[in-house]
């Protein structure tokens, strides 16, 4: 996931579907059924000085379900638990710590509460305003990952599993296979682009690990998963803007080969106090 395809749709009801999907999230194709309608071809009169309108209807049964399947087999669409979501180009990554197997893997609509809470323990101490903001900013949003004209945001997780550390390996299980129930997200990796032509060479990352599960290379994982991704999508700078308080993020990014490109002076106010804006940045 790149750029916004509505261009390249073929049918105004592929880009019906595609758009209600990634508004909303995760549907299901029964909501679908229920929410898209399209162009009925009968006109209608209104009142005077306002013309005619179209009468919208439901999609029949078997154009919905061939322009799901053309959607998916297209990747603009994936299928998760019965529910459709946009898909995102990515695989799992599998790594052993003391507490059991962390998947790193693209986050679902699902993991939205994990993600916050994770977010909202990590910016606890003031720190990381950043996320701070994306924590607060996510309870109000409908969906989790974006991909219109104007925003492509994702989010990866690093999610604990309860499998223990020394179980016998089995090489036809992954993480995946373990129910949600048995899982807690214990770190994410958020990459926010806005479509801007002056700007699609950038994106925003923030990463961030619960503090209970850090010294395990658990943060070095996502931040090098989540650059691998937008490389491959096509971003060719990554940015994250620090107080300069957060002492520890600053010399996680700088021992993973980020750069300082300046700082604002007095950009914050914490505690009552004046904070300067740290500007990092790599070009991977």
């Amino acid at each position: 996931m790149r750029t916004h395809p509505i261009g390249s749709f073929e049918t105004d009801l592929q880009r019906r579907v595609y758009e209600y999907v990634e508004r909303n999230g995760a549907v299901t194709p029964a909501e679908l059924a229920r929410s898209i309608e399209v162009d009925g071809g009968r006109a209608h009169s209104k009142p005077a000085r306002s013309g005619t309108y179209t009468e919208t209807v439901a999609p029949a049964p078997d154009d919905l379900r061939s322009c799901i399947e053309t959607l998916q087999t297209e990747g603009y669409l994936t299928e998760v638990d019965g529910k459709l979501r946009i898909a995102l180009s990515a695989t799992t990554t599998d790594l052993a710590c003391a507490d059991g197997t962390v998947t790193i893997r693209p986050a679902h609509e699902e993991d939205r509460d994990g993600i916050v809470e994770t977010m909202r323990t990590v910016a606890d101490d003031g720190t990381y305003v950043v996320a701070a903001n994306v924590a607060t900013e996510l309870e109000r949003e409908p969906a989790l990952v974006r991909a219109n004209e104007e925003r492509s945001r994702v989010f990866f997780v690093a999610e604990l599993g309860e499998e223990p550390a020394d179980a016998e390996p089995d090489g036809a299980e992954t993480g995946d296979d373990l129910s949600m129930a048995d899982r807690d997200i214990v770190g994410w990796v958020h990459v926010d682009a806005p479509e801007l032509p002056s700007l699609r060479h950038t994106a925003e990352i923030t990463v961030g690990v619960d503090p209970e599960y850090r010294r395990q290379g658990v943060g070095s994982s996502l931040l090098e998963y989540g650059c691998e991704w937008a490389t491959d999508a096509g971003y060719q700078k990554l940015y994250q803007n620090l107080p300069a308080t957060n002492e520890a993020a600053i010399e996680f990014l700088e021992e993973n080969g980020w750069q300082r490109e300046g700082e604002h002076e007095g950009q914050y106010c914490l505690d009552g106090e004046f904070v300067d804006e740290i500007m990092l940045a790599t070009w991977p």
